[in-house]
């Protein structure tokens, strides 16, 4: 069949997948075009239709997702020299659709970052993809957008496993992504400056932390980016890509590939301050549901992430506890269950008995032992009665209470409706409190 006559055959089809009454006739069109995309016709033709000014919104969301799978499953079926006409091809399309539909776009975007997976850097020109998407934002700036959202996609198609590429090269391309994060950095850094494109900044540097290449922690500290996304969390209206990027920033502290909280340090100091002034929005009633949701992961993803830093009960480190408390004391579930897994952990690191100490050291290592326990006791007893709700005796919570006021036997079961309670309560009383059984 020729390439015009599949043309009108895959509109007449996605006309009548779409506006059919019959659902028969919708099923056989679904079949057809899902068959029509496993084809090698599919390449020319969705490139095509992507390119023609007539292709209704239909047409193109089909295409573009079309394209993205080709590139993604099926790079291996072209010819080597094909590489340069499909490159030049995709991005005159993220150009023309740089101002959407967005989810045509995306998929161009994605697209283009599989492309990227699948040849080596030098295909690119010199310094790879990131360096020719610069030089294609510097002499194009009109498509910026476009431009952006592929950034952000990059590092995203780097663990992305639909693309069919062999493993060694996925390899390399992540080291590539890797070498280029400092222009990538560079580019994002300079887009701050239109500041309608803010948040698409910012989440494109949240993406690129993804990566978690070991930047210092001191040079990230000072980074226009970082300090941009702090100061967007005390917005009047909460920047969900702050959100992200704060939280990803505190995982990549925490992340060995980073060096760990031990090199973060500088990080860590900018970080948790900006996050500790946010505590009293999870107090006020007038904050979106949605923004407070927000605001407690920050404060759960701190808890995971500096769990061991926590257990030496320090000031700051109870302030931390402290703010878990108030999430944990949310009504909402699902905002108080964020804290559920930092508490089970602060146990596991706060009861754990070292086996390599020798026998002079051990008095001395239990009785500190001992000592943290009672920092973080009070917490722990505030804690259970603060999820008392998830717990039922004979539709009678107030019999834990009693347990944490000091009863040192339970003659019949606790039966907990939640795991994550479940494995909070079983924390608490395997610090001491209480003998019981907890099912």
């Amino acid at each position: 069949m020729q390439s015009m006559e599949l043309q009108n055959t895959v509109k007449e089809a996605l006309n009548a997948l779409y506006h059919h009454p019959d659902d028969a006739v919708r099923m056989q069109a679904d079949r057809w075009l899902q068959d029509f995309q496993r084809t090698i016709d599919a390449w020319q033709v969705a490139d095509n239709l992507l390119h023609d000014a007539t292709s209704n919104p239909e047409t193109l969301i089909f295409c573009s997702q079309t394209l993205r799978s080709k590139v993604q499953r099926d790079f291996e079926e072209l010819p080597s020299e094909a590489f340069f006409q499909l490159r030049n091809s995709l991005n005159n399309l993220l150009k023309k659709f740089h101002k959407g539909p967005p989810i045509v776009r995306t998929q161009i975007s994605i697209a283009v970052a599989a492309l990227a997976v699948h040849v080596p850097a030098k295909d690119w020109g010199d310094g790879g993809i990131v360096n020719w998407l610069r030089d294609e934002m510097n002499s194009h700036p009109e498509f910026i957008p476009g431009f952006l959202e592929l950034l952000t996609v990059l590092p995203e198609e780097a663990f992305n496993y639909k693309i069919a590429a062999r493993p060694e090269r996925r390899r390399h391309f992540e080291k590539e992504l890797t070498a280029q994060m400092e222009i990538a950095l560079n580019i994002l850094t300079a887009c701050l400056n239109i500041s309608e494109l803010k948040e698409q900044v910012l989440e494109a540097f949240a993406s690129w932390l993804r990566l978690k290449h070991g930047i210092p922690g001191s040079v990230l500290a000072t980074h226009p980016l970082v300090l941009t996304a702090l100061s967007s969390l005390n917005s009047d209206i909460l920047s969900e890509a702050s959100v992200n990027v704060v939280s990803e920033l505190i995982h990549y502290t925490a992340s060995k590939s980073s060096g760990g909280i031990s090199v973060q340090g500088p990080l860590i100091q900018v970080i948790v301050p900006q996050v500790m002034n946010l505590q009293a929005q999870l107090r006020d009633s007038s904050k979106d549901e949605e923004d407070v949701k927000a605001i407690a992961r920050l404060f759960a993803d701190m808890g995971d992430s500096y769990v061991e830093l926590i257990a030496t009960g320090s000031s700051e480190a109870m302030m931390i506890v402290n703010a878990l408390l108030e999430v944990a004391s949310h009504p909402e579930y699902d905002i108080a269950s964020m804290t559920f897994n930092f508490w089970h952990s602060l146990q596991v690191i706060l009861t754990k008995r070292n086996s390599d100490i020798s026998f002079g050291d051990e008095a001395s290592i239990e009785a500190e032992r001992n000592q943290r326990l009672q920092v973080f006791r009070q917490s722990y007893e505030s804690l259970v009665s603060l999820v008392g709700m998830l717990v039922h005796y004979f539709g009678n919570s107030a019999f834990v209470m009693s347990l944490v006021k000091g009863r040192s036997y339970c003659p019949v079961p606790i039966v907990v409706k939640d795991d994550g309670a479940l494995r909070m309560l079983r924390s608490f009383f395997s610090m001491g409190a209480t003998s019981c059984h907890i099912r």
